[in-house]
């Protein structure tokens, strides 16, 4: 029994003097990380960990059936995938994320479809002075003080904001050309890659990629944008490459900034450690860079 304790008691030494703090998720169908939290007095909810996001979000289509109280104080213009919307903002709320209750935290409400399951959303910056670690593997969401030391075979990326969100660069191969593009980590994104109608013009890359179908996207403020879904031979990521990935090219002109973004379908296919700080990522493949799109 000592010997139990002792071990234990180690264990829980070594994490705080990590800082370490492991938060489950679960890595549903949708290729999203629902981790649960509550909302001040709220149920226990599934709040999707948004890196393509920098607020918090309710979705205001199950407020009742999770009897989340808020008040609605203003509001907002919301930039989204496929443009800009008004949405209600709500300030100085209570989050309860893995064993830590936030203080003053302001939450856009924004009605999504009947069929969408998550009740909301935290952003990036819910963690924005920590290191957090993804690892799909064991499906924990992992929040450092320090870096951990890490392998060589991670591959460092450097990571730039655009409109408060993070990208990492990537190039396509187009031929024999390189087309280097930055592309926003958005594990709020249930596909692979999506690469919008102002990156696909400017870098001629419609109408060069196998098309094997179409998809379609809806923006908050009910925006529709098509896109062709092509094949594309060979991507970098780091110095890791990535085969026969299938990729959305937007071909409906809408009001964004965005060039790219890369979706939970490849972002779960590695091991990731975000700096936001110092402006690093730092990826290795896992078990799942190999399965199937």
């Amino acid at each position: 029994m000592k010997c139990i304790v002792f071990v234990f008691m180690t264990f829980l030494i070594s994490n705080i003097a990590n800082g370490q703090e492991i938060i489950p998720f679960n890595l549903k169908d949708d290729n999203r990380m629902y981790v649960q939290g509550k909302i001040n007095s709220s149920d226990t909810l599934d709040l999707v960990f948004d890196l393509g996001a920098n607020t918090t979000v309710i979705n205001k289509t199950r407020m009742e059936t999770k009897n989340v109280q808020i008040k609605f104080d203003t509001v907002v213009l919301n930039k989204g995938g496929n443009g800009i919307s008004k949405e209600d903002k709500s300030l100085r709320n209570q989050v309860l994320v893995g064993k830590y209750n936030y203080e003053g935290v302001d939450i856009l409400g924004i009605a999504y479809p009947e069929a969408d399951i998550l009740d909301g959303l935290i952003g990036w910056n819910f963690f924005e002075n920590k290191i957090i670690q993804l690892n799909f593997e064991s499906t924990e969401l992992i929040i450092h003080d320090q870096l951990p030391t890490l392998s060589d075979q991670y591959s460092k990326c450097k990571i730039k904001f655009i409109s408060g969100l993070p990208y990492i660069e990537t190039i396509i191969y187009k031929g024999r050309k390189k087309v280097k593009i930055w592309a926003m980590l958005d594990t709020g994104y249930n596909s692979t890659f999506k690469v919008y109608y102002n990156t696909v013009i400017n870098n001629k890359l419609d109408n060069e990629f196998l098309l094997i179908g179409e998809s379609i996207s809806y923006g908050t403020d009910g925006t529709i944008a098509e896109s062709d879904l092509v094949l594309l031979p060979k991507i970098s990521l780091g110095d890791f490459e990535v085969y026969n990935m299938p990729a959305d090219l937007v071909k409906t002109k809408v009001e964004s900034d965005i060039p790219a973004l890369f979706g939970g379908n490849l972002l779960k296919r590695f091991h990731v450690f975000l700096d936001f700080n110092k402006k690093l990522a730092y990826l290795k493949p896992n078990i799942y860079i190999n399965s199937k799109f």
